[in-house]
């Protein structure tokens, strides 16, 4: 499961988090604490919450030509940023430092 902190000024909610889903992946479904997403694109299933001011994200992926896949991953990368605030190279640098840690 992968964490990803919210940027200042971004507001942890879980009304931002369904209005993002519905906004970038069209359709979601409630289960239990989660918000979950099946078959869009590349993904089989996304599982998001939310815990305090950070996001909690789980994902399944499937085989498929490289045009879905990388239609996917920017769909994925524009709900996260801005959702969080955050771009894809900023997550990245951020991981780099938490692992550097480790």
């Amino acid at each position: 499961m992968r964490e990803y902190r919210f940027k200042r000024g971004f507001q942890a909610t879980q009304d931002r988090l369904e209005e993002m889903l519905k906004k970038h992946f069209e359709n979601f479904e409630k289960d239990g604490d989660f918000c979950v997403v099946r078959n869009f694109g590349a993904i089989e299933e996304l599982r998001a919450k939310l815990d305090g001011k950070v996001l909690l994200v789980e994902t399944k992926t499937k085989l498929v030509d490289d045009e879905t896949a990388l239609k996917t991953i920017k769909t994925y990368n524009r709900f996260l940023e801005e959702l969080t605030g955050y771009t894809a190279k900023e997550r990245q640098k951020m991981l780099r430092k938490e692992v550097e840690l480790i």
